[in-house]
């Protein structure tokens, strides 16, 4: 009858769990069609440039992927418009880069990937580079402004390097911030130092932006040259500071009920036999007494006023008399517990089962043994010890 229950427990507890993770996987994971997630390529004036997208279905039926991308009329082209793929299969997207306005630019769009059930969006900056530009930028965000939220704050630290010995101490550039549409929605100028300088640009984000992918771009004209350089961030919902708000609420339930089942089982473990438990704990203190009671003579040969190699020849005995002891009383333990399992088979009676586990308990407490192998004065006075401490033995 044990047997039985505890299978069905086990039975259900895997079935769950096997709900659980469906769930999981059908639902809450992101499905997507390639593991880019950001397309940047600088070009120089009237040049061009080849990049290749590995594309993968993750549906569980065959699908017609199509592609598109948004501002780049006549700058940017695909080897295919559309195609299918079985689930699982993937295939190269190539994607061609032609500067055909002939000016320094920087393009900001997206490449959105679809299929009948899924919809997946790139974020795509194309540079095109004046070959004579004058200046190095590098921009980095600071640590601090890592995460953006609407009304937040966005903090950019612009390092500024001299290509051409230009000689001066520092430069006006112009920033602004472009959404994935290409569209500017926040612009402004700043003066950055040269080389050993730099400048830390601190933006207020206005609270009615949506949450997303944003491109700042920064740009210095100095006689008839362009120097560019951009940055992709992205702002998220102020919400996602708080941990349940972003999650998921069937990922919520999934966590809750792992936690439900895990908590169902610890109790069942712990609870399904009180006597098991009592002897387990027993056992544990009776080894713990012994190695005290080990330990105790150690310190014995340490303090005595033998020579030294004989004090080290005794202490190498009594680790070997140690694992002797552990040894013994290890077989002795679980013969404790075969005979428990006997009594329980037979449906003995409870108060015959307590008087079993409290002989064994006065038993451990006498450490035979200890008494056997280590034959001593020692355990004699650890046992007077204890019993100053009331312990009955």
């Amino acid at each position: 009858m044990q047997k039985k229950r505890w299978l069905i427990i086990c039975a259900v507890i895997v079935l769950l769990s096997a709900a659980g993770f469906f769930v999981y996987s059908q639902f809450l994971t992101e499905k997507d069609f390639t593991k880019t997630s950001l397309i940047k390529v600088n070009i120089p004036t009237d040049g061009e440039y080849e990049i290749s997208v590995k594309i993968t279905n993750p549906e569980q039926t065959e699908q017609l992927i199509n592609f598109s991308i948004n501002n780049f009329n006549n700058i940017a082209t695909f080897s295919d418009s559309e195609f299918y793929l079985q689930p699982g299969e993937s295939q190269n997207l190539i994607i061609s880069f032609k500067d055909n306005i002939h000016t320094p630019e920087v393009y900001v769009g997206k490449l959105i990937i679809r299929d009948s059930v899924s919809k997946e969006e790139i974020p795509v900056i194309l540079g095109v580079e004046d070959s004579n530009s004058a200046f190095a930028i590098i921009p980095s965000v600071l640590p601090k402004y890592d995460s953006v939220y609407p009304g937040d704050k966005f903090g950019i630290d612009l390092k500024v390097f001299d290509l051409k010995n230009s000689n001066v101490p520092t430069v006006k550039a112009n920033y602004e911030i472009k959404n994935l549409d290409g569209e500017t929605i926040l612009n402004g100028e700043t003066e950055i130092a040269v080389d050993d300088g730099g400048k830390t640009e601190i933006i207020n984000i206005p609270k009615d932006w949506g949450t997303g992918d944003y491109v700042f771009v920064i740009t210095i004209n100095y006689k008839d040259t362009i120097s560019f350089s951009s940055y992709l961030f992205s702002i998220s919902s102020l919400y996602k500071k708080n941990f349940l708000s972003e999650m998921n609420f069937i990922l919520m339930l999934v966590i809750l009920f792992v936690v439900i089942i895990i908590g169902l089982v610890i109790y069942f473990i712990t609870a399904r036999d009180s006597l098991f438990i009592r002897l387990r704990r027993q056992q544990s203190q009776e080894i713990r007494r012994n190695l005290k009671c080990i330990a105790y003579s150690r310190r014995a040969i340490r303090k005595s006023r033998e020579k030294p190699a004989k004090k080290k020849e005794k202490i190498r005995r009594l680790n070997r008399v140690k694992k002797k002891i552990i040894r013994r009383i290890r077989e002795k333990q679980r013969r404790q517990k075969r005979e428990i399992s006997r009594l329980r088979k037979i449906k003995a009676k409870r108060n015959t089962l307590d008087r079993k586990l409290q002989g064994w308990k006065k038993q451990g407490y006498k450490m035979y043994e200890a008494k056997e192998e280590l034959h001593g004065t020692n355990i004699q006075k650890q046992l007077g010890d204890w019993k100053k401490q009331g312990y009955k033995i």
